[in-house]
């Protein structure tokens, strides 16, 4: 044991003349350490660009997405849209289309999922335009009402 050094554990002993000296100033094995590891790193770099380019190449070259033009997620979020604020009857109708539409998807039937993810959006659109209409068509049969009452009098 050195005088001001802890124990070496388990029976390591650690000798003076192997510990590496401090580097001179005018050496030059740090220059070429560091010439070999910018080296690598570029070389690492440019294995990583090769790479990036064969995986976009192969994402080009990659089927095209199912006929069914949708986010199914996007989908079944309208479609809980459309129960809050649209007429909420057919909107769990949607919701239910929309689910169908996503589990035929996941399974691997694409027609059957268009067709369904079709169905669902038709329901959302209408969900939302019977509830305009409603917000629409309320007042205005209120006012006609008022202006037939005034009217009859």
């Amino acid at each position: 044991m050195v005088a001001g050094h802890p124990a070496p554990p388990l029976g390591l002993a650690w000798r003076p003349e192997s510990a590496p000296s401090p580097p001179k100033p005018n050496q030059t094995r740090g220059r070429s350490r560091n010439s070999q590891s910018l080296k690598a790193c570029s070389q690492v770099m440019e294995d990583e660009e090769k790479a990036a380019e064969r995986l976009v190449s192969h994402v080009e070259a990659a089927a095209p997405p199912s006929p069914a033009r949708c986010c199914w997620l996007r989908l079944r979020c309208l479609a809980a849209a459309s129960i809050i604020c649209g007429c909420s009857c057919l909107g769990v109708m949607a919701l239910v289309f929309a689910i169908k539409a996503e589990e035929r998807h996941k399974a691997g039937r694409s027609e059957e999922a268009a067709h369904w993810g079709a169905r669902a959006r038709r329901l959302v659109l209408a969900s939302f335009t019977v509830w305009l209409a409603v917000l629409i068509l309320a007042p205005l049969l209120l006012w006609l009402l008022s202006y037939a009452i005034a009217q009859a009098e």
